[in-house]
């Protein structure tokens, strides 16, 4: 997609920046999780400032059906990135920034970073093992089955910001091998070497402190600074047990944010 980045760019009653397409068509027939992307990925490269043109002309623009609009509308309306409502249209909230999204988009920890102005590298290491100690505690996993393990570390300038421990059952994979750098996202990972990939995840967020052992350990973190894991179960469509992740986050570079509505 195309990025404007002219912020004195004028602006036309729909509150659209005024440049020729602002969203790139999709090719084929429409899903509404796909419009969603595409319709989020617009609010926060801030194609779009204050609103959301009409549901039609989002329609033409994504040559997509308005049922799909309305649908992936809906779902942005739930998350709390927009607002609707009756004679007013559809605005932007004014909370969202890329950040406050991190657990609800489908983006690599190394974007996540970069879109905060963040020099970014990262590290993979992966082998063929038993699942860790701790893994096998918190997924109530067979401690002596096997298993992919990957280990990735995000560099923010020189400081590990993130650490993914990534689990993926080796039965689940429909290859040994694979091409190198792994794909740093597993939901892309799944989609290649997985006999069923992954739809969706759920996260258990817990705010624990770094100890002089293991906890917190990949981190660049002095012992007793706070940061937070993130315990993932990632689900088929079906709702098979996919793979597991244990993340940890340096609160200084990544917060996360729970949007409420009565």
């Amino acid at each position: 997609m195309r990025t404007v980045t002219n912020e004195s760019a004028a602006l036309d009653q729909r509150g659209v920046i005024n440049e020729p397409a602002a969203l790139d068509r999709l090719d084929n027939a429409p899903l509404a999780e796909r419009v969603r992307a595409a319709l989020l990925d617009a609010i926060l490269q801030k194609r779009f400032v204050k609103r959301l043109p009409p549901e039609d002309v989002l329609a033409e623009m994504l040559n997509v059906s308005r049922t799909t609009i309305r649908s992936a509308l809906q779902s942005l309306e739930e998350h709390g990135v927009i607002s609707r409502k009756r004679a007013v249209g559809t605005t932007i909230n004014a909370h969202i920034r890329p950040s406050s999204l991190a657990l609800q988009r489908l983006v690599g920890f190394d974007a996540l970073l970069s879109e905060q102005g963040y020099r970014v590298h990262s590290e993979v290491a992966w082998e063929r093992t038993t699942p860790p100690a701790d893994t096998v505690e918190v997924f109530d996993l067979a401690p002596d089955r096997d298993c992919l393990v990957t280990n990735k570390r995000y560099f923010a300038n020189d400081h590990v910001a993130i650490a993914v421990r990534d689990v993926v059952p080796w039965d689940a994979l429909t290859t040994e091998t694979f091409e190198e750098p792994l794909a740093a996202s597993l939901f892309e990972f799944s989609r290649v070497y997985c006999k069923t990939p992954i739809d969706h995840a759920v996260v258990e967020i817990i705010a624990l402190v770094k100890d002089d052992d293991e906890q917190g350990s990949a981190l660049s973190i002095e012992s007793g600074r706070p940061f937070t894991r993130l315990n993932e179960t990632h689900y088929s469509a079906a709702g098979e047990r996919v793979a597991f992740s244990v993340i940890d986050v340096d609160n200084e570079f990544v917060s996360f944010e729970v949007f409420r509505r009565e």
